[in-house]
């Protein structure tokens, strides 16, 4: 059952990875970063949301940090704390950038910053939802249905 799950779940982060790359390069080439104000909520969501899921791959299904098994009543935790530490070291990178290019912050930054953090977590905790809904219950309603 954990093959299938990693399976659905890997095929999950592909499609989520190539959506928020057209996206981000769509943004980057028609400066729908600078025109459109919220335009970055979007894709701190969508990047959040490919964070909590890919967080609960490695954690549970990879291998790499510890033996495989199913998901239990912390996923969700380990979801958003990925989520959260993700977009904390994005947002250390973007003020990294800002002070180096002498630019100087924006106005607005720290509500900015709150509000991406805010979106990373969200996108992190409905990757989880998502998970939770569409992945983790398929393959227990078909071996419960002896499929």
């Amino acid at each position: 059952m954990i093959n299938v799950l990693q399976e659905r779940i890997l095929k999950l982060l592909f499609i989520l990875i190539w959506m928020l790359a057209l996206i981000h390069m769509t943004a980057e080439y028609y400066h729908l970063y600078w025109t459109i104000r919220w335009f970055d909520i979007l894709t701190h969501f969508l990047g959040g949301l490919w964070v909590g899921i890919a967080v609960v791959w490695l954690w549970y299904f990879s291998g790499y940090v510890r033996k495989m098994y199913m998901p239990d009543r912390h996923t969700v935790f380990v979801a958003l704390l990925g989520g959260l530490l993700v977009g904390l070291i994005w947002e250390l990178y973007e003020y990294i950038v800002w002070i180096l290019t002498d630019a100087g912050l924006p106005p607005g930054y720290v509500g900015d910053t709150l509000l991406d953090l805010v979106m990373d977590v969200t996108g992190a905790g409905v990757g989880f939802l998502i998970l939770q809904q569409f992945v983790f219950k398929k393959p227990v309603e078909a071996q419960a249905q002896g499929e």
